[in-house]
């Protein structure tokens, strides 16, 4: 009767497709490429540093991926879409989002924004539909 008593609890592995391995997968892309400032004069260039940072990283994408006839992602890893806003309101990107999280073969949503509001807490949408929803903001490199 020595020592203290250590309860080993059995946790179930993560099954692949679930909402909570993809919200895991979102959470770690965003603090991956929330960990660097970038430098670009338009959302053209910041989407060519986007991509070099998810290759460096192992994360295979497709950039400018026709969701459907009417619908396309900035980025698509394999059901997870980066959507990347430099301009606009969130409202007009909260629309877009959901236009993309909609849609079945879409198992979740990182927007990925230089605006202010891309820093407001997500308390009251931590997942669209059943499906992971977040928001980071990127710090911009001084010139």
């Amino acid at each position: 009767m020595g020592g203290p008593v250590v309860i080993q609890r059995e946790v179930a592995p993560l099954k692949p497709g679930t909402a909570m391995e993809e919200q895991l997968q979102l959470k770690g892309i965003g603090r991956l490429l929330a960990g660097f400032g970038y430098r670009y004069g338009s959302e053209v260039q910041l989407h060519e540093v986007l991509a070099t940072v998810l290759d460096n990283a192992g994360h295979a994408h497709v950039r400018e991926y026709r969701l459907d006839a009417s619908n396309r992602a900035d980025f698509w890893l394999d059901g997870l879409v980066i959507e990347v806003k430099v301009a606009g309101s969130l409202a007009d990107a909260l629309r877009q989002v959901g236009r993309y999280i909609n849609l079945p073969h879409v198992r979740g949503v990182l927007l990925v924004t230089t605006e202010r509001w891309g820093d407001r807490p997500l308390v009251a949408r931590p997942a669209w539909h059943g499906k992971p929803f977040n928001i980071i903001r990127l710090k911009r490199q001084a010139l």
